[in-house]
This record gives structure tokens, sequence and C-alpha cells, in this order.
């Protein structure tokens, strides 16, 4: 079986202010990165895989082991909880974050460009990915790292510290909140692929705070990733 936070972790007037701080820098990379996303483009593919890994590896791996040292925060406090080792409900429950926050990304996609016509976006992250097994080396890399890091920056830490400030945090406006945030990150792909990720993430979330485990929501948006880099 999948392991549960089984009771709430809360962040003491420190760690709160930690997390805080340390989301700070994720969140404004991936706000700003579609200004500087295309010029990397141009200058070729291993500039641009090369500045990927630093912001969807490194910082964000630093970030975390900064966190663990200095505010005590282990993967498990912000919904990465130990896997069993029945693998099968993971499965299952990575498969219906895939086809319902799927179905909401395509629907929310497609109405968008109907009601307020073509938006292509400054960027497009596929057309990048070379061609033979180094593509799709690339493709399963760009799916992992977003599924994993998106989540967890995305919706764990910030749940963790929204929960522990709020008396009585709101799960709804938690979702709004968060989703928005989300959504504005993917402007670069034009205002149809930020109305759909609004969608999308706010599917996700409502599977973390249901689950309270980050593992399927991983999975699932990393086979979203996977079907719309193919």
């Amino acid at each position: 079986m999948i392991s549960t936070l089984k009771r709430p972790f809360f962040l003491t007037t420190r760690q709160q202010l930690l997390v805080g701080w340390f989301l700070i820098p994720v969140l404004l990379v991936w706000q700003l990165n579609g200004f500087y996303l295309p010029a990397l483009g141009s200058r070729g593919a291993p500039t641009f895989w090369a500045v990927d890994g630093l912001q969807w590896i490194v910082l964000p791996a630093l970030l975390l082991g900064l966190l663990a040292h200095k505010a005590a925060l282990r993967p498990s406090h912000y919904g990465l909880v130990p896997l069993g080792k029945n693998l099968w409900p993971l499965t299952g429950q990575g498969l219906m974050v895939f086809v319902t926050a799927g179905l909401a990304f395509l629907v929310a996609r497609n109405l968008s460009w109907r009601v307020l016509g073509p938006s292509p976006g400054s960027f497009q992250l596929v057309q990048l990915f070379p061609q033979g097994l180094a593509g799709a080396a690339l493709q399963i890399y760009a799916a992992v790292s977003a599924g994993l890091v998106e989540s967890i920056f995305f919706i764990g830490l910030p749940w963790l510290l929204y929960a522990s400030a709020r008396q009585h945090p709101s799960e709804m406006r938690f979702t709004l909140c968060v989703s928005t945030i989300f959504a504005l990150a993917h402007w670069e792909h034009g205002r149809h692929g930020v109305i759909a990720a609004f969608f999308a993430h706010g599917v996700m979330c409502r599977w973390f705070l249901h689950w309270r485990t980050l593992w399927p929501i991983v999975l699932g948006h990393t086979l979203i990733d996977l079907a719309a880099f193919s």
C-alpha cells in the first residue's frame, strides 16, 4: 500500500519563514523563464538543456537540501511519503490523475481556443527534442523532472506552509491560489495554455488533498507531459 500523511505536520514559525523564503527563488524562475527560454532555444539544444538542468534539477535540489538542513524538513513532510512494496495502488491512482487532469487540460485548452481564438505563445518545448534515443531520453527527463519538481513546489510545500499558517485552512482557496500561480508560470505557451494549466493543476491539487500523498500526482503529471511531448 501507499503510505499517507497519517497526521498533519505543522511547521513552527521559523520553519514557515524558511519555507516561504525558499519557495520564492523557484516561483520567480518559473514566472520569468518565459522571457529567456526562446533566446536559449535559439542558441541550440545543448545550451538550452544545460540551463534547463540548472533550473529543474540543481536549484530545486539545493533548496530542498537547505530545507532539510536548516528546517529539518524531509520529503515525507511535504507529501513524498514512503512507498510500500505493493505499487499497484500507486499505478491506479496515477492513472486516475492522468485521465482526469489530462481531460481537464484538453477540454479547457480546446474550449479556450474556440472562444478566445488562436494564441500560439512564444515558446514550445517540443521544438528542442532531437530525433532518436536522445530525444526520447530528454522527453523522459523533462516529464519526470516537471512532474516531481512542480508537484513539490506548487502543491506539497505550499500546502504545508498554508496549512501550518492557518487555523482553519481552506482547501478550495488553496487550490485556486496555487493553480493560478502555476498557470501564470506557463504564460509563454499562450493564453489557452495558461487556462488549461489552471484547470489541470486544480484537479491535481484536489487529488493530493484527497490522498495526502504526492506520488500519484507526480506519476500522473509525468504521464501527461509525456503524452504532450510525443
